[in-house]
């Protein structure tokens, strides 16, 4: 028998032993069957809805990477942070103060309407926030100048706690309109991203652009209302991106620019004047 045929009867035996390979978990709800090559956990599924989490349980899948829970923490983040390989965190309804400094988290959604207070790890690449209140604490354990912040507004007003305000990288999912007054908290804007989630998708203001002189990428999603002439000059900006927008607009956009070196304008999904899907949002990149 040629050498190659063992060769793969040994590969399809370890593809059969990685499918029926099976650890017997429990959290204190029940034992519950599944691979130990677990990489994502909805946690909510496989624990108790109150009383304690046995969360050792956690050491017989060892390439879990990402968990979703809900409501208090409950232990979580010290069984989290005695897990390292975890470093995707979904987390709704959170509520109290949230600890999560000892953590290797690299990447948290977070519906943040009932915390008080939220304490970051240094590892911390993108932070998802819903909900934000003005009286919410979040601290970073450095200037996070690497860290990017997505806001997830749900078309209310613009809410930047402080511990933030010096995010370079930022994204606001948004309502039908936005003043670029809102953006005032922000002292340190490299990139923005602003995505209209409702009709009109209406930017105004523009000139308070100015504001942020560092800024050298701006991301319009559906923003079908918008004028681009008050846009000023600014010294960085090196890319301005239009997704879902009027061609008129479009154009204005290019007029503004003709001429230049930067920055440069890149326009997709643009839809013709009078059309009566013109403010219907494009799907987000």
């Amino acid at each position: 028998m040629p050498a190659n045929t063992w060769n793969f009867r040994s590969v399809r035996e370890l593809r059969r032993a990685h499918v029926e390979a099976v650890v017997e978990v429990d959290f204190g709800a029940g034992p519950h069957r599944m691979t130990p090559w677990t990489t994502a956990l909805d946690l909510r599924a496989v624990v108790p809805a109150t009383g304690p989490v046995d969360w050792a349980e956690l050491d017989r899948l060892p390439n879990l990477s990402t968990v979703s829970w809900s409501g208090a923490d409950r232990g979580l983040a010290e069984a989290v942070a005695r897990h390292p390989q975890i470093q995707y965190l979904e987390w709704f309804d959170a509520e109290g103060d949230l600890d999560l400094r000892q953590t290797a988290t690299v990447r948290l959604w977070i519906n943040c309407t009932r915390v008080t207070s939220l304490l970051l790890p240094a590892t911390m690449i993108t932070l998802l926030l819903q909900g934000p209140h003005e009286g919410l604490r979040v601290e970073t354990q450095d200037q996070r100048y690497g860290m990017g912040l997505h806001l997830q507004t749900g078309g209310a007003e613009v809410v930047v706690p402080a511990g933030l305000r010096e995010t370079p990288v930022v994204r606001l999912n948004l309502g039908g309109e936005l003043s670029v007054t809102a953006l005032e908290p922000f002292t340190n804007l490299r990139e923005l991203t602003l995505d209209f989630e409702a009709p009109p998708g209406r930017l105004t203001d523009l000139s308070l652009f100015a504001q942020h002189p560092g800024l050298f990428q701006l991301c319009l999603i559906n923003a079908y209302d918008v004028d681009p002439a008050p846009l000023p000059d600014l010294p960085f900006l090196s890319s301005v991106e239009l997704i879902g927008t009027r061609a008129e607009i479009a154009e204005r956009l290019r007029e503004r620019f003709t001429g230049r070196a930067r920055p440069e304008v890149t326009v997709r999904y643009a839809r013709p004047s009078g059309n009566q899907g013109a403010a219907a949002p494009v799907e987000s990149p």
